[in-house]
């Protein structure tokens, strides 16, 4: 973890970017001194559907709504979150609970994976109980366009730019919604990289946002969860600092999903 740069401004305590201060012992070669590290915050959020326990996802408790809405949508469970009612974020002893009231006619029921355990940080299936979970079948995008090497160059150069928590604490995922000539519009972020794509899709549903009219650029490897949720949600194009998985290449391809990683010299695609 790295010492917060001077250029950001820090805001008193971190709160608003859900950041604490924590002291430590730089032991350097010129000697040993004391250094202030900003640390995110991970917490349990319990995700319920109209009060009924369902998971429970380590997350960084920023942006919840968006996170329910996109957890429903890119899992599949609720294919049309224009039907989901109410959604209520509150603080529960040891982290937060949200509660999504939702007709039970709008919700996938076979979508509803059986999960054993608590889901990790920085996985998307832990507790899933069977390989037909995991792996689901996706349906083929419709997708008109791809992605120009100028416009995820574009991108590239300004997402740090765009991702205040990450400029404070240099430790979060960052999920960033770009228009097709580069722009970016706005990012959601999280500790756990599957988070922050979950709110960033809750935030386009939200918003109203065409998924084909853009693409998603995101600061971590691409795994094939990455892929399904993209996929599920209508999504048409992905773009990730590391390269994929075989398994998330393969799954691109039978859906027809862009997808290209960022290499040294420019970015590599994978499936154009």
């Amino acid at each position: 973890m790295n010492v917060v740069p001077k250029t950001v401004k820090q805001p008193q305590g971190g709160a608003e970017l859900c950041s604490r201060p924590a002291v430590g012992e730089l032991h350097a070669a010129s000697g040993t001194q004391s250094v202030t590290w900003q640390l995110p915050e991970e917490v349990p959020v319990a995700l319920q559907i109209n009060s009924e326990p369902y998971t429970v996802m380590m997350s960084t408790p920023a942006d919840l709504r968006d996170f329910a809405t996109g957890f429903l949508v890119g899992e599949g469970i609720v294919p049309d979150p224009s039907k989901i009612q109410g959604i209520l974020v509150m603080p529960v002893d040891g982290g937060m609970a949200i509660d999504v009231a939702v007709p039970e006619t709008a919700i996938e029921t076979s979508r509803l994976a059986r999960r054993a355990m608590e889901a990790r940080t920085g996985c998307g299936l832990c507790g899933v109980e069977d390989i037909e979970s995991a792996v689901r079948p996706l349906q083929r995008l419709d997708r008109k366009w791809s992605p120009s090497s100028e416009a995820i160059r574009r991108a590239e150069l300004s997402l740090f730019d765009h991702q205040p928590m990450n400029r404070f604490n240099r430790s979060v995922h960052g999920a960033a919604w770009v228009s097709k000539d580069g722009e970016i519009q706005f990012v959601r972020e999280d500790v756990g990289r599957h988070n922050a794509l979950d709110k960033l899709i809750g935030a386009l549903y939200t918003q109203g946002i065409d998924r084909t009219d853009g693409f998603v650029l995101m600061t971590s490897r691409c795994s094939f969860e990455l892929v399904q949720k993209s996929v599920t949600a209508g999504i048409v194009a992905l773009v990730t600092v590391s390269a994929p998985t075989a398994l998330a290449l393969e799954l691109a391809k039978k859906a027809d999903l862009f997808l290209a990683s960022l290499g040294p010299g420019g970015p590599v695609i994978f499936n154009r």
